[in-house]
């Protein structure tokens, strides 16, 4: 043993056994208090993995994670894993297409087997068509879980007027605070749709895990789809922002509100017209034809002599005259216009805008009091209005600014504080082990080493007692220490402790002690 462990030794053991339970207790408490921080400090720090698994996904994660000697923890909210190995672990696990939500994909038909009957082949197919399906899905952002359910019936290639349909239902469910527009919606519809054969979008049902219904079948004459919506959407953030974004710089950021109602029409109409003009007629062919003729007919004195040969015949005419005929023809080309005329989708067909502004305030004697705004300046509002979204009187446009004042306390909003809870867990984690070992030291272990260690006085520094208290303490028979007390001698020892205060303390304690 070293010799200054020795020594210590040494000099516990000459110290009253008060003093000794002190000192013992002081080193557990510090002993304790390390083995605690040690413990606290090297402590794994477990986070939520995934949540919500199946029995089968969780299965094979947790052969995963054996096969890479990863620590983890079943609990009631999920998988567990050390804090430092979940971004890693989620990666790794999604390139080997976990977790799978309870649905295999075309992996199925890895391990083929003859003995395979058409049915289970049937079944299996199915299978694997819901697992992609639902895998594709789920890489739409916002989308934590989905499971896609499909009916395929078996039609007979004989009895085609009793085909039946496909249909299918897809349950989705949504990160936090994440939302679906119509537009997604109908993108999840028409990939569903388009992957299965036969499968019109309209026998497709999407519903969330509240079991609401996020697509209805919608009349195309009487309601718009999400597209639409979220065309008619944009447009009318697109002029609130605009009329905004005029009237900030004058009224003051924070004190202007405008709302825009826009009323598309996505009628689409192709429309063919022929136009004809009477009075820019051109000839375009002309035909005439003239004939002459003569009405009277040749003749000869009838008789034999006339048809002998060498006979030289007198030709006479009983009648004579001459006739013309004219026939004349014009085509003429009228001046014909056709026009194909296809109107654009979504045309604004009317707008209505209403717009909020703030007064002014002023101070009087220390109290806040609201202005109204002049007439002039909302006229000048609206003109700026009319001017930012086009406003078009023949369609129907309404324009309405109003001054009213605003109420702050209902535009407050709670400021959103920065996430410090985890900073300050993990500061704590090495912290605290610290602090408590500091505090067993200063309130502990420091009082105890003063008490034990502290130097006692030695007879040589003991105070000069008078001679009647030094002859009352060399007597060892108590009796005699009474008698001695109650003689003449009390007033002396009672006037010596007045006037030495510290000494007779420091006699009395060690009378305590020894007794």
């Amino acid at each position: 043993m070293p010799p200054a462990i020795q020594a210590l030794m040494d000099q516990m053991k000459g110290l009253p056994r008060k003093k000794q339970v002190s000192m013992a207790a002081a080193a557990v408490l510090v002993i304790a208090a390390l083995v605690f921080s040690a413990s606290w400090m090297g402590r794994t720090d477990f986070s939520l993995l995934y949540s919500n698994l199946s029995a089968e996904d969780a299965g094979l994660i947790m052969q995963k994670l054996d096969e890479q000697k990863i620590p983890y923890k079943a609990t009631a909210q999920g998988l567990m894993v050390p804090s430092d190995k979940v971004s890693v672990l989620r990666l790794k696990l999604a390139a080997e297409g976990l977790p799978q939500n309870g649905g295999v994909g075309f992996e199925i038909f890895d391990k083929n087997s003859f003995s395979t009957t058409d049915f289970v082949q049937k079944v299996d197919y199915k299978r694997a068509l819901q697992g992609e399906l639902a895998r594709t899905i789920r890489t739409i952002s916002g989308i934590e879980s989905c499971r896609v359910q499909l009916v395929i019936p078996d039609n007979s290639d004989f009895l085609m007027d009793k085909q039946e349909k496909p249909r299918a239902s897809v349950l989705i469910k949504l990160s936090p605070g994440r939302s679906l527009s119509q537009g997604q919606v109908m993108g999840i519809v028409h990939l569903v749709a388009s992957s299965i054969e036969g499968l019109d979008a309209k026998d497709v049902s999407v519903v969330d895990s509240q079991g609401y219904i996020l697509n209805s079948p919608q009349d195309d004459n009487s309601m718009l789809t999400g597209t639409q919506l979220d065309y008619e959407r944009t447009i009318e953030k697109q002029l609130e922002d605009r009329v905004t974004g005029i009237l900030a710089p004058v009224v003051g950021q924070g004190n202007v509100k405008v709302k825009v109602a826009a009323d598309i029409d996505f009628t689409k109409m192709d429309k063919v017209e022929e136009t004809y003009d009477p009075d820019s007629q051109v000839a375009r062919s002309e035909r005439k034809v003239t004939e002459n003729s003569n009405s009277g007919a040749p003749g000869g004195i009838p008789g034999a002599s006339s048809n002998l040969p060498g006979k030289t015949v007198v030709s006479a005419f009983s009648s004579r005259g001459n006739t013309q005929k004219t026939d004349e023809t014009v085509n003429y080309e009228i001046n014909k216009v056709t026009s194909h005329i296809e109107n654009a989708t979504g045309m604004v067909r009317r707008l209505s805008v209403v717009a909020l502004v703030d007064g002014t305030y002023k101070t009087v004697k220390g109290v806040k009091q609201y202005v109204p705004r002049s007439d002039s300046d909302l006229k000048q509002f609206e003109d700026m209005v009319k001017q930012s979204i086009g406003f078009d009187e023949s369609r129907g446009d309404q324009i309405k600014v109003v001054n009213m004042p605003f109420n702050s306390s209902l535009e407050q909003e709670p400021v959103q504080k920065p996430a410090i809870m985890p900073q300050v867990y993990s500061a704590s984690r090495h912290l605290a082990p610290l602090a408590l070992i500091l505090l067993i030291f200063l309130f502990v272990v420091r009082p105890v080493m003063k008490g034990v260690f502290a130097k006692t006085k030695t007879p040589e520094a003991q105070p000069q007692l008078p001679e009647e208290l030094v002859e009352l303490l060399e007597h060892q028979d108590p009796k005699k220490r009474l008698e001695l007390a109650h003689s003449g001698t009390d007033n002396k020892i009672i006037v010596w402790a007045r006037e030495n205060p510290s000494d007779a303390a420091f006699l009395i304690k060690n009378w305590l002690e020894e007794k």
